[in-house]
């Protein structure tokens, strides 16, 4: 009895763990996704089968947007693109005040071409972000957040004095 109940608590276990997100990971590889095929699939379908919180369902709308990159054929790209783009639209309007949404939204709208039509957004969440960035309680995601703008260059360095704040 003792084994089978140590067999299906390690089987439990196993379960679960295979079911978990590395949200840290999936963070710190954000700027790489539009660039590496493989990572985007990886995290996507981890995102894909596991995302539960809004900033989880945000980014795996930002890693469906990320594989429009990663395919020839153009009715996909589109697919990709508007699925990503209506999955992360959904996230922040129900979650309108979430900085790190906003933060997807904005490095999305900020690099993606401007014929897609995506960009209406880029002002009022760079104002948003800097001015509600230093709220956020987990620092390394703050950290994290705040070095990507900050090599971005889409903040002036009185813009970033604030963001850093």
């Amino acid at each position: 009895m003792k084994i089978l109940f140590l067999f299906i608590n390690c089987v439990s276990t196993y379960f679960v763990a295979a079911q978990s997100l590395d949200l840290k990971a999936i963070r710190q590889d954000f700027n790489q996704g539009h660039k590496n095929e493989n990572l985007c699939k990886k995290h996507l379908s981890s995102l894909e089968k596991n995302a539960k919180s809004p900033v989880e369902k945000g980014y795996a709308a930002a890693y469906h947007m990320f594989m429009a990159r990663h395919t020839a054929n153009p009715i996909k790209k589109m697919s990709y693109f508007k699925n990503g783009k209506n999955m992360l639209e959904k996230q922040i309007d129900a979650n309108p005040n979430d900085v790190e949404l906003r933060f997807i939204r904005l490095c999305i709208q900020y690099y993606i071409p401007d014929y897609l039509g995506y960009n209406s957004d880029v002002s009022n969440d760079k104002k948003f972000v800097m001015n509600n960035l230093y709220k956020l309680k987990d620092e390394s995601t703050k950290d994290l957040i705040y070095n990507y703008l900050k090599g971005a260059k889409m903040y002036s360095t009185d813009e970033l004095a604030l963001l850093g704040r």
